[in-house]
């Protein structure tokens, strides 16, 4: 039984899209949730947690609550998605999380769209949770890829990772890039262009934004299903 999945050394596996996509959704959702959701960081909650303490000392309730809402959604999310995948098989695993993160996606959309973005009803802080719930799965489907150094929702450590690699073999004198940082890079990448994309929905387009994180996971499922067994 095999509780995790491992990535091929050299060549791009099925898998290398879902977690690329999946960076890139933790992007779109970021920007997303700051632009859109009350200033708030949805998959980062280090960043997340820094501007719960910097709306509190401010007296910003608003974004404060937000803040707040998004920390316990996540928790929920990560706790629940940990709970189910313990003990299963990877495959099988993977494809549920994938599928729970696509349903919680869907139903912050419909609750943006029912409630609104956040404001003075506690009601409207309600889209908030799925959607951050849905970056808490994320994270144990990076578990479930066996990729412990190439997280696809928090890239402090990701960026960190990549550049004591690349610096180790600029000093070896030899410049080989191994695959856990061409996936780091690859990673970090996708994370931005999910940023962008978000941004310039956001920008021009605003209310197909929320749509964009559900498309990427969804390719991500397609590319799921076509990974051998």
């Amino acid at each position: 039984m095999r509780l995790k999945l491992r990535l091929p050394s050299a060549g791009i596996h099925p898998l290398d899209h879902v977690l690329g996509l999946t960076a890139f959704t933790a992007g779109a959702v970021d920007v997303l949730s700051f632009v859109q959701m009350g200033g708030i960081l949805a998959s980062a909650m280090t960043g997340n947690m820094a501007l719960l303490a910097l709306y509190t000392a401010r007296g910003n309730w608003h974004s404060a609550i937000a803040s707040l809402v998004c920390l316990a959604g996540f928790i929920l999310g990560g706790a629940g998605a940990a709970g189910f995948a313990y003990g299963r098989p990877a495959p099988g695993a993977l494809a549920a999380l994938l599928r729970a993160e696509a349903v919680l996606l869907a139903l912050f959309i419909l609750c943006l769209a029912w409630l609104g973005a956040p404001g003075g009803h506690y009601l409207t802080y309600l889209p908030i949770i799925p959607l951050s719930a849905a970056m808490g799965v994320q994270i144990v489907i990076g578990k479930k890829l066996n990729l412990a150094s190439v997280p696809t929702v928090v890239f402090t450590s990701t960026l960190a990772n990549a550049v004591v690699a690349l610096a180790e073999a600029a000093r070896n004198g030899r410049i080989r890039v191994s695959a856990d940082t061409k996936r780091q890079s690859a990673s970090l990448a996708a994370y931005f262009a999910g940023a962008f994309a978000s941004a310039l929905l956001a920008g021009f387009l605003a209310p197909a934004a929320p749509m964009l994180p559900l498309l990427s996971i969804a390719t991500a499922i397609f590319w799921h299903r076509r990974a051998p067994a």
